[in-house]
């Protein structure tokens, strides 16, 4: 295997709770340096359950290899270690609410001045510019404000939150793809930038589809359940004994389809002859193969659909899909060592490069773990360490290697 695609760039992450810390620890599967910033308290996610000793899971999988320094960045010698960081640093990534890395003397402008080869990678809500832009924000305000909660649950029922935080997710990965982009682009032109997205921007891609019928055609989607607005038919069925998603994307499918539960008569009908029509007489449609379906017992359901080479799943919640075989097939689950959970596997990198393993390298960071040693190595001398601990600029846990580090009565002599 050759060295890590990002083997050699460090990051320094001063995000927090999903998008940013996403963003971070795809960089840090791809073998980046990620220093994570945080304050006395720390990422809020490391208050989410389920702990085992003094960690929680989901705080693991979202900071995996991550270095972690407590600084205060609101204290003048707080913010002067992330300006000494980026002299020699690739990335900053950050989320605080649009102006405070600015009041901190920490926004990009001050940084690109610093640093003309940095990359500041900005993630906000709702934008970093326009009438919403200073407006805190989080997944499922956006999910409301972008139109996602509008198309989401039963037709006639509530709006429903997704279940999955899919837009902070995603727009993590979208940072690291801008990030990655914008690296790349300094191999050409030795400069750095800046690279702005927002869980709204990620929205409005992610409802492409949606937002190119409404644009071009006026149509305004609607709730469906587990219903597809453009394909009939493509959808959760019930079934005698619990449920089941076929997914019949095109006319063959939707042939094969009839033909395994039986309902020729629908390929012949001038209601159901192509998906456009389908669409047209959804309800028409989808009663006839509900009325079927539900006659049908899943497990031999699911043989004749097989047999007819129709596509379909069943309703797995998680536990059901780890056992089942394919995502041990693919390697995405990573395996790691932590002192509090012993053996761990949280989801690696989403896909595979040829020659770059993904193998998993070290836990995520207790508080403040690294402290010294990032300080050491920008040449803070121990008096100047000694000061900032004793004036709670930073902080340190008590770990055997750090313990010799202490809180002095007074601050040294200068």
């Amino acid at each position: 295997m050759t060295a890590a695609p990002l083997s050699g760039i460090t990051v320094i992450d001063c995000s927090r709770v999903l998008a940013g810390p996403y963003c971070g620890v795809l960089l840090s599967h791809l073998g980046a340096d990620v220093i994570k910033v945080e304050g006395a308290r720390g990422d809020e996610s490391r208050t989410w359950p389920p702990h085992k000793g003094d960690i929680g899971a989901t705080f693991i999988g979202l900071n995996a290899n991550k270095r972690s320094i407590a600084v205060d960045l609101k204290a003048d010698d707080g913010a002067q270690i992330i300006r000494d960081l980026a002299r020699t640093s690739d990335v900053l990534i950050e989320n605080f609410k649009t102006g405070d890395m600015e009041r901190f003397g920490l926004g990009y402008l001050a940084m690109h001045r610093i640093n003309p080869r940095l990359v500041y990678t900005s993630i906000a809500a709702f934008g970093r510019q326009g009438p919403k832009a200073g407006d805190l924000g989080y997944e499922a305000l956006v999910q409301a404000y972008s139109g996602v909660l509008a198309v989401t649950g039963e037709p006639d029922g509530n709006p429903v939150r997704c279940g999955v935080s899919f837009l902070d997710m995603a727009t993590g990965v979208m940072a690291a793809l801008a990030t990655v982009s914008a690296l790349y682009r300094r191999e050409a032109t030795g400069q750095g930038g800046r690279v702005d997205t927002s869980l709204l921007e990620t929205s409005m891609g992610l409802q492409t589809n949606l937002l190119a019928s409404f644009v071009q055609h006026g149509i305004v989607p609607t709730r469906l359940g587990t219903a597809h607005p453009q394909v009939v038919p493509y959808q959760v069925y019930k079934t005698r004994d619990g449920y089941i998603f076929i997914a019949t994307g095109n006319q063959n499918l939707f042939e094969r389809f009839c033909r395994a539960i039986g309902r020729e008569d629908m390929i012949s009908d001038p209601r159901f002859s192509d998906n456009a029509m389908r669409v047209r007489h959804r309800d028409a449609c989808v009663s006839l193969i509900c009325q079927t379906v539900e006659e049908w017992d899943t497990l031999p359901l699911t043989d004749v659909l097989r047999d007819h080479g129709v596509p379909f799943s069943p309703v797995n919640d998680l536990e059901s899909l780890m056992k089942d075989g394919q995502v041990d097939a693919l390697g995405v689950m990573a395996t790691g060592h932590d002192p509090a959970y012993g053996r761990f596997q949280i989801p690696g990198l989403p896909f595979t490069l040829s020659e770059h393993s993904r193998a998993y390298t070290g836990t995520a960071p207790r508080l403040g773990e690294h402290t010294i040693d990032v300080l050491k190595s920008l040449g803070y001398d121990d008096a100047r360490i000694q000061t900032l601990l004793q004036n709670k600029v930073i902080q340190i846990p008590q770990i055997p290697d750090q313990r010799h580090y202490k809180i002095p009565d007074k601050a040294p002599e200068k």
